[in-house]
């Protein structure tokens, strides 16, 4: 089964995750990687651009399971997060015009009961003070930003749905 996490930076970053677990339910991180929506476009392209390449990379890594980390309420909305709140929605509407069977929109909350862990250990997690159970050590989850490890964390979450 292969499932994708998204984390969403800005109104031009994009951080994903896509990892397969085998029938004996050992991980292989297949893609930590970035998508840079290119800033010439404008917001009607970038949007679109956003939704093409995403269907893209779920083809391409037959993807069936897919988490979102969306905002967390009772942020401060100035331009950046409003149009990052855009590009989420343009996420969740690429993957219900896809291949992925199961997915989710969730907020930290939503993740860290799906992992079965406490909100403290996903944060810890998350700011990479507490290595991520069964991940790389050739990749090192310290060298990893704030996005890519809560990217891992999603993509995590999606194997459990």
């Amino acid at each position: 089964m292969t499932s994708i996490g998204f984390r969403v930076r800005s109104n031009n970053k994009i951080y994903y995750s896509i990892e397969e677990e085998d029938p004996d339910n050992n991980l292989t991180y297949r893609d930590i990687s970035i998508l840079h929506v290119p800033q010439s476009l404008n917001w009607p392209e970038a949007l679109n651009f956003t939704r093409n390449t995403i269907i893209d990379i779920i083809n391409l890594y037959e993807v069936k399971k897919a988490v979102i980390k969306i905002n967390e309420y009772g942020s401060t909305y100035d331009k950046l997060m409003i149009q990052r709140t855009y590009i989420e929605g343009v996420l969740q509407e690429a993957i219900a015009n896809s291949s992925v069977e199961k997915n989710k929109a969730g907020q930290i909350s939503d993740i860290y009961h799906l992992l079965d862990i406490q909100k403290e250990d996903f944060k810890l997690y998350a700011r990479g003070e507490l290595n991520f159970i069964n991940f790389p050590t050739e990749i090192g989850w310290g060298n990893l930003s704030l996005e890519e490890r809560e990217s891992i964390l999603a993509a995590n979450a999606a194997l459990k749905l």
